[in-house]
């Protein structure tokens, strides 16, 4: 029950970003290995980028803490306009105080979207950041509150990336919550 509890939870913030970006081709084309990024994670064109991510795999050092023991989404898909990376409790090893996922995502994304209807919604908690600031960005937490455990989703948006890092909070397990989703997302940025 609480991991569907946690799949709807995390379904729904699924759908709540999903309409505040544009659509993007999601086919499987392959990278563009001749743009490369500076050390701040920008490209040649002054907008982030994450054409140098080529596998889920390559998120994992950031997410360490959280993924420890799950498995990767069998869906996981690298693109150049759109990564989807997930992992989850494997079916083995589902329990009461254990089942749990955690998502990130990034999409291509020059202009800033709407995030207007998500302001209004209830969990919504703005994240003030110097370094998102600085970068012309923004930055959001959205929380679904369960009681026993919570879905929570931090997007973050600069010229050129969305990033959302879905994770939550559980039993007597690190909780990845709204900052700690900003600083992944900021440290996958700058990383590139």
């Amino acid at each position: 029950m609480r991991k569907f509890l946690l799949i709807l939870g995390t379904g729904v913030l699924a759908l709540a970003f999903s309409g505040c970006t544009s659509s993007a081709d999601t086919s499987e084309e392959p990278l563009d290995s001749s743009e490369y990024t500076n050390s701040d994670g920008r490209g040649s064109d002054g907008e982030f980028s994450f054409s140098n991510i080529k596998s889920c795999d390559e998120m994992e050092p950031f997410l360490n803490v959280w993924i420890d023991g799950l498995t990767p989404y069998d869906w996981n898909t690298v693109s150049s306009t759109e990564i989807h990376c997930g992992w989850d409790t494997s079916a083995g090893n589902v329990a009461p105080d254990k089942a749990r996922s955690i998502e990130v995502n990034l999409v291509q994304q020059s202009e800033l979207p709407d995030y207007s209807l998500l302001e209004k919604m209830k969990g919504y908690e703005r994240l003030d950041d110097a370094w998102v600031a600085e970068n012309g960005g923004v930055a959001f937490a959205m929380t679904i509150d369960i009681g026993i455990s919570a879905a929570i989703g931090t997007t973050i948006w600069v010229p050129g990336v969305e990033v959302t890092v879905s994770g939550g909070r559980w039993a007597n397990l690190p909780e990845l919550d709204g900052p700690a989703g900003l600083e992944i997302a900021k440290n996958i940025l700058v990383s590139r």
